[in-house]
């Protein structure tokens, strides 16, 4: 189903916005802030799953009253602070269909927002879940946090300032530059309609080929924890704006490369992801068929 685009009152104005227009370290800040709060209102709603109601959005899997109340919660925030941008959000895309993706790139400013990555997880018990806000001008992510609740692990970048984990900036790291010293994350659903013969033979492939290959549920803080070093690369299918419009450029200023399975440099908009640091997305390229 196609998303909805929520657009304030004042729609005239924003068509005669130019990036300077928004303070991109207030937008930052204000993210930051947002993200946090959205945080605590789903600790507060992870303390009593027996009683949360959940929904099946089609194609996509679960929705929980937790991800409706977050994601209302930031696009009041975000909207508030900043009434001449517009917010693309995941829960909020599957109520009607109104629009399409075409329109964030011809949009000043579009927050893109994910209010919980890692739905399962947070119905489960299992604290591998994030809040996800990302800025987008004219379609290109320019600012991005994901934050990570249940142990207050906060990532943010601007676009050309670095990326900065827990206040500290992230700088490259050389080491693990070889497939087969590398641990790799990923992550597949039947519920997104992949393939999955194709899925577990490249699973299969790198497993074999590499050091480990992990999956846990979370595309952004999977693709943070690239950006940390935490793992060495990441690969995932049929994903959407939201699961990668703040962790992508994250990756990019943390200096990972993020590209699709075509080697393509990074969109929001593309359908399947790989982030790697170059030496290593030469080598995962080349185990997914293309030539780096």
């Amino acid at each position: 189903m196609k998303p909805i685009l929520f657009l304030p009152k004042n729609r005239y104005l924003r068509m005669i916005k130019t990036m300077s227009d928004i303070n991109l370290k207030d937008a930052l800040d204000v993210s930051i802030q947002v993200s946090k709060k959205a945080g605590a209102l789903l600790l507060k709603y992870q303390k009593r799953l027996g009683k949360l109601k959940t929904n099946y959005k089609e194609g996509q899997g679960v929705v929980s009253k937790a991800d409706i109340a977050s994601e209302n919660f930031i696009i009041k925030s975000l909207l508030k602070k900043f009434p001449q941008t517009e917010v693309l959000g995941e829960e909020s895309s599957f109520a009607q269909n109104i629009t399409n993706y075409k329109d964030v790139k011809k949009n000043p400013y579009t927050w893109i927002i994910d209010p919980l990555d890692g739905t399962t997880n947070f119905l489960n018990g299992f604290d591998y879940y994030s809040v996800c806000i990302s800025l987008a001008h004219f379609g290109e992510p320019i600012l991005g946090v994901v934050y990570r609740p249940s142990n207050g692990d906060l990532f943010y970048a601007l676009k050309g300032k670095g990326t900065r984990y827990n206040k500290k900036l992230i700088k490259p790291k050389s080491v693990r530059k070889k497939l087969k010293d590398a641990l790799l994350i990923t992550g597949f659903s039947t519920e997104k309609g992949q393939v999955f013969g194709r899925e577990f033979r490249i699973f299969k492939d790198l497993a074999i080929k590499s050091r480990g290959v992990r999956r846990l549920g979370s595309a952004a803080l999977d693709m943070c924890y690239v950006a940390q070093g935490v793992f060495d690369g990441f690969w995932e299918s049929n994903l959407a704006p939201w699961d990668v419009a703040a962790s992508g450029v994250i990756c990019l200023e943390a200096g990972i490369e993020v590209r699709n399975l075509k080697g393509e440099n990074f969109s929001p908009f593309n359908k399947d992801f790989v982030a790697a640091r170059p030496l290593l997305m030469k080598e995962l390229l080349k185990a997914f068929g293309k030539k780096p």
